[in-house]
């Protein structure tokens, strides 16, 4: 906006008006034309534009020194604008200062981590079962007998020596290895009650840790540490490690339904998985100070991580389920966590095996190779004169040609879909892949499609240039000076004896050139998938890395040889096969540019993940069926309990909270005191204790997910998509739909399954010799003969709660006569303060909008009383879910099909800061996909991704220019990543694939063999060929 004419002086005449043509050439002109050009010193630069504020006046324009601007003049003072009245005052400029630095309320007191607190880990392990406390129980009696035996009652496990302690755990460790099965159980119960910290003399319910849910006393904690470190030192992790061993195999041949006691077997493989378990997680909890047992740990064999993925995924065949699933998914959780690493370990480990050193800043905007390639196919289109900055990927042009592109050229496609591009002729979706040949195409997006017949545009409105013309700047040469149409410009160069020289491109597309090429990082993944498919294209040329040339001899002829020559030759290629398999067993990790950052800890991590992704082959998809199982059960759950409250009515908040926080509904207005009479019985301890397993399975399997998806991302890209794979055929994205679409998220949240009561240290302290003197231990003094006062007043209690109880059974009196309206009232009055009161919880729960800001109030403190365990599992199913749909446009149109959008809104609602974003990640996967009234009803969801998720350079995800070719090439590329995929695992693990499938790639890799069989070409005579046709490298 310029000023109006009383801001310009009256002596300032008007600029000339051009009366001749004037070439276009891309830049604005400043001042006189061509007058910015000029680069001479007798010619000024050209007047800058003042700075204006919406509707504000001029202060004037400065004037600018030298011939041509001699005329402008600066502005009378008088005519200046006093100072403007929309300036910020101090006051203001810190208050809004202060409004921007402030910390957002936190609804919630939970911090997404790896693991929840040490306490409440070890309180997961155990169930709300009877079975469970007679376990504990054998186990305390079996080492407290044998230490009173040992010690002859003479002192305590405390006020031993060392030696004593450890001949009497040396004893225990061999006693493990006894063919007898009762002292192999007794000295099993034996380390349990050492590693559960020997609750009778540790266990205070006083010495609790202050702030934490658990009850677990300091004393017992410390003793469980202590446990664990004399296991270590007295090397039982190995004698504990093959006895599990042999009890999972025990199961697994079925021996053990054959035995007198299948009680005993359960309860010896549960004792050996608890000391394993506990021993790992006190490891987690401390490694640096644990360091001999984490040393213990990491040096079994096998590993820990191999043996638990091979006992998990033997649960898909048992049908008697005789195993303990949950905590077998525990077990393998926390191996996970102890061999290769948590979040923190994941992250360094990415610095090291970053491929350009000190560009991990997340605050900058970066772009993939891929997108810089689309962006330098679009701008060379449109102006061909300009040479962009060579990619890091030297990817070549689909089409090099000026004409348009041919009618059967696949077009343009989003960069994002990764190395692997649309193959030109695809096969059909009902096709298989490997029984077809593949044809990865070079992972280039087409240009832009070609204009329109005649040059017309579909639907072109006023003022608005057609995209599609390829030539919006031509180039220029020589023969350009001769042309005509310079119009002013012809003029000025002819002043300034300034010869027109090359094409001119536009500054905007320069800098925009710039611009991408700084901001583009090679990452891992685009190196690897880049790598391989260099690998593949390669191996279907014909050309393979075992192909070499030093066994060739010229003028060597077969037949010439003799029998012991063949022999020669045979035992030589024999030995040089043995070699290659030898070299080709060995694990090929990938350390990254620079292996020197990786130190010897890292390098045994991606060696251990190597490993792992190598024994896990054959079984990963029964590990991917087994892990899906949970999601079954809880909709499986879900679902008969919303069927068992239909004839009772909509239930409200209220609704059985032991089922995941089930949903069968909307919940029904809020009428004062219509909750009391909604509310259901509190649920059973045995409904308490299966809905809480299911949430701690579920915590379990999601916590292995995520972490297997991070560490095979780390060490292969390709292991990482075959993972995906594998849960996307196993449905996972339908079945995680069906949970969030059958429970409320808040409910799930607000669930509490943990009972104190019936907690593991809660069992401890009752069974401690210094526990507190509560009521009922004053009821157990009293039957032992203790004091009498103490007796009688706890039998005036007792015989106080059972009136109590009896008159809770006993319906109310019968009234004589009718009450007054005072006294209904008064009655109404307090009906509704009690509704009030049990609905308070449900109505002040914190809840935000599509945006993040509250719906009401959040409360001062952030709240305590929730489900962290709920919490940290439904974050982890949509960052599965994410990882699965990110930049794959085959899997992104699955969620729009599902109708994800309706189902994944109610996340948003919850006021948790990893919720929302992968919330909105989904959201943004699909939003391209999805019709223009979905986004003009979702436009609050849309700018929620713009304010919270972090955006790229080529972000082009709501306006996307050619929704129709990606959805098109959608299939044909996850056929090609699949084909890719496959090609990695035959290629580096042929021992782990199928024969038969090693044989069809084989027969179809032999080609020089068929056209010698074409053109009738043999080795000489039949007998003589046919020892060398089998020998590998020649065929």
């Amino acid at each position: 906006m310029w000023p109006t004419s009383r801001s310009v002086p009256e002596e300032a005449p008007e600029p000339p008006t051009p009366t001749d043509d004037v070439a276009d050439t891309g830049e604005i002109a400043s001042g006189r034309l061509g007058t910015g050009q000029l680069n001479k010193p007798p010619v000024p630069a050209p007047p800058s534009r003042p700075g204006l504020q919406r509707n504000a006046m001029p202060s004037g324009l400065a004037a600018a020194a030298g011939p041509g601007q001699g005329r402008l003049k600066q502005q009378p003072r008088q005519l200046q604008n006093p100072a403007s009245t929309d300036s910020l005052s101090l006051v203001q400029l810190r208050r809004i200062v202060a409004e921007v630095n402030r910390a957002e309320p936190v609804a919630y007191d939970f911090v997404y981590s790896d693991m929840g607190p040490h306490a409440e880990e070890i309180d997961e392990w155990f169930v709300y079962q009877f079975w469970q406390w007679v376990r504990l129980n054998a186990a305390q009696k079996a080492f407290e007998w044998h230490w009173n035996h040992e010690s002859d009652g003479l002192h305590s496990w405390d006020d031993a020596s060392h030696d004593t302690r450890a001949k009497f755990i040396q004893a225990a460790i061999a006693g493990v290895q006894s063919n007898d099965a009762a002292l192999r159980s007794a000295s099993i119960g034996k380390i349990v009650y050492l590693v559960l910290g020997r609750w009778g003399d540790t266990a205070m319910p006083t010495a609790t840790v202050q702030g934490s849910r658990s009850i677990a006393s300091i004393p017992q904690l410390q003793a469980i540490k202590a446990g664990v470190e004399c296991l270590a030192s007295l090397e039982g992790f190995p004698v504990l490690w093959e006895a599990l061993r042999n009890c999972f195999e025990l199961h697994w041949s079925g021996d053990i339904h054959q035995q007198a006691s299948q009680q005993e077997a359960q309860d010896e493989l549960m004792n050996l998985m608890t000391i394993m378990y506990i021993a790992i997680q006190e490891t987690l909890n401390d490694p640096e100070d644990m360091w001999l047992p984490y040393k213990a740990l990491l040096d079994l064999n096998p590993s820990l991580v191999d043996f638990m993925l091979t006992a998990t995924s033997k649960l898909r065949w048992d049908e008697q389920n005789s195993m303990p699933l949950t905590q077998i998914f525990l077990l393998f959780w926390k191996t996970i966590l102890l061999v290769f690493g948590g979040t923190q370990d994941l992250a360094k480990i990415k610095v090291a095996l970053s491929e350009t050193r000190g560009c991990l800043n997340k605050e900058t905007i970066t772009a993939s190779p891929l997108d810089y390639h689309v962006f330098r196919q679009e701008i060379t289109s449109k102006y061909p004169a300009y040479v962009p900055p060579q990619p890091l990927i030297p990817l070549e042009d689909e089409i090099t040609s000026i004409l348009p592109p041919i009618p059967n050229h696949s077009v343009r496609s989003n960069g994002s879909n990764g190395a692997v591009a649309n193959p030109a002729q695809s096969q059909t979706c009902g096709a298989s892949i490997l029984n077809q040949p593949v044809h990865i195409a070079t992972p280039a997006p087409s240009p832009p499609p070609s204009p329109g017949v005649g040059g017309k545009a579909g639907k072109k409105q006023n003022y608005q240039t057609n995209q599609n013309f390829p030539f919006m700047y031509p180039p220029l040469d020589a023969t350009s000076n001769s042309a005509g149409g310079k119009g002013m410009a012809g003029i000025d160069d002819a002043v300034v004896s300034r010869r027109w020289e090359g094409s001119d491109i536009p500054a905007s597309i320069l800098e925009a050139g710039e611009l991408f090429s700084t901001r583009v990082r090679m990452t891992r993944a685009t190196r690897q998938m880049w790598e391989e498919r260099e690998r593949f294209l390669r191996y279907e040329r014909g050309w393979t890395e075992d192909d070499v040339d030093d066994d060739e001899i010229e003028g060597l002829d077969l037949n010439e040889l003799t029998l012991e020559e063949r022999e020669v030759l045979k035992e030589m290629k024999a030995e040089e096969r043995a070699t290659r398999h030898q070299h080709e067993s060995e694990l090929e990790v990938d350390y990254g540019p620079h292996p020197d950052n990786l130190s010897e800890r890292d390098k045994q991590r991606l060696v251990a993940v190597e490993r792992f992704y190598k024994e896990s082959l054959p079984h990963l998809q029964s590990l991917v069926i087994v892990l899906l199982r949970p999601i079954l059960v809880n909709v499986t759950a879900i679902v008969a309990q919303q069927a068992g409250q239909m004839p009772n009515g909509m239930a409200g908040r209220g609704a059985n909270p032991g089922l995941n926080g089930s949903s069968s509904g909307p919940r029904p207005p809020e009428v004062p005191g219509q909750i009391a009479a909604q509310e259901e019985p509190e649920p059973s301890p045995e409904e308490v204790d299966a809905a809480r397993t299911r949430e701690i399975t579920s915590k379990a399997m999601t916590g292995i997910l995520v972490l297997l998806l991070k560490w095979l991302r780390i060490s292969h890209v390709l292991k990482f998509e075959y993972l995906t794979q594998l849960l996307l055929d196993s449905n996972y994205i339908p079945l995680v739909l069906k949970l969030f679409a059958h429970q409320d998220v808040q409910q799930v949240v607000d669930s509490k399954m943990d009972r104190v009561e019936n907690s593991f240290f809660q069992f401890c302290n009752l069974r401690s010799k210094f526990k507190d003197k509560t009521d009922s231990d004053l009821e157990n003094d009293a039957e032992e003969g203790g004091c009498a006062e103490d007796a009688h007043k706890t039998g005036q209690q007792q015989s106080s709660s059972d009136n109590d109880s009896e008159n809770e059974a006993v319906p109310p009196p019968i009234r004589r006569k009718r009450s007054s309206a005072k006294d209904d009232e008064q009655e109404k009055e307090e009906d509704e303060d009690e509704g009030e009161a049990s609905d308070d919880q449900a109505s002040t729960r914190p809840e935000v909008d599509e945006l993040g800001y509250p719906v009401n109030l959040l409360p001062a403190e952030p709240i305590t009383d929730f489900s962290p365990r709920n919490f940290f599992s439904l974050i982890n199913y949509l960052r599965v879910l994410q990882k699965i749909c990110k930049n794959k446009s085959h899997r992104n149109l699955l969620l729009v099909q599902y109708k994800s959008s309706n189902i994944l809104r109610k996340s948003l609602r919850v006021p948790q800061p990893e919720l929302r974003l992968y919330t909105l990640k989904l959201f943004k996967n699909q939003v391209p996909y999805c019709g223009r009234k979905w986004r003009q009803s979702n436009m609050r969801v849309i700018t929620a991704v713009y304010l919270h998720c972090r955006p790229e350079l080529r972000d082009e995800w709501l306006a996307g220019s050619d929704v129709d070719a990606e959805v098109d090439s959608a299939l044909p590329l996850e056929q090609a990543l699949r084909s890719l995929t496959h090609w990695l695992n035959v290629r580096r693990y042929p021992d782990k694939i199928a024969p038969d499938i090693r044989t069809a790639m084989r027969e179809e890799q032999d080609f020089f063999s068929r056209e010698l069989e074409r053109a009738d070409v043999g080795w000489g005579e039949e007998g003589d060929g046919s020892e060398i046709d089998h020998v590998e490298g020649w065929a």
